[in-house]
């Protein structure tokens, strides 16, 4: 019986590999093929806003700045959805060589700053706490936790180090590959903000 799971399962994931290509990865990676029969290391709604460099967290757009987004952990990597029910994420982030800061509960939201390693904040994500205090501090040990893996995984890709991984990771590494590269676009930070300011002509 576990072999004939196994070859259902494969043939899920190789139904939906080919649907994500074919879309482009718009189709084909929701969130219950990516939860896999392991699940997700963690699920839950945020505010999610990424650090432009310029303006803390001014990104996606005024109206994107205020929408919760449903967030996916599945091993070293953190899928953004717009809803449970889209049939692809957004984007995806990479666990590598960061670090988390939890900070402290405000009322009844907390927020988690994912920081780059020379600690630039990279990524905000605002909780709200009613329905479980516990949601942004779950989420952050996910995170701390994942981002081990997904330096280990440096290691174990090189040749002689490999490692099995489950069809469900397989595939949602192939996802992550491809969603990272639609994560919100980071202003050059060598930019000069002055430069951009115009100057008064003298009278």
């Amino acid at each position: 019986m576990s072999d004939i799971r196994e070859r259902r399962r494969s043939s899920i994931f190789q139904r939906a590999r080919g649907s994500f290509m074919r879309s482009k990865g718009e189709r084909g990676a929701d969130v219950d093929t990516l939860r896999g029969n392991a699940g997700a290391d963690f699920e839950g709604e945020a505010i999610v806003t990424r650090n432009t460099g310029l303006s803390l967290f001014g990104c996606f757009g005024n109206r994107d700045m205020k929408t919760k987004k449903y967030i996916v952990v599945k091993g070293p990597q953190i899928f953004v959805f717009s809803k449970d029910t889209s049939s692809s994420p957004k984007f995806a982030i990479p666990l590598q060589h960061q670090t988390v800061q939890e900070h402290d509960i405000q009322g009844y939201t907390q927020v988690i700053t994912l920081e780059s390693g020379l600690g630039d904040v990279e990524y905000k994500f605002k909780f709200n706490l009613r329905e479980n205090r516990a949601t942004a501090d779950n989420f952050c040990n996910v995170l701390r936790e994942q981002i081990i893996v997904g330096n280990c995984e440096e290691v174990k890709d090189t040749p002689g180090h490999e490692t099995e991984k489950t069809k469900s990771l397989i595939y949602a590494k192939i996802v992550a590959d491809k969603k990272e590269k639609d994560q919100p676009d980071v202003p050059d930070k060598d930019v000069d903000v002055a430069s951009s300011i115009p100057l008064m002509m003298p009278l």
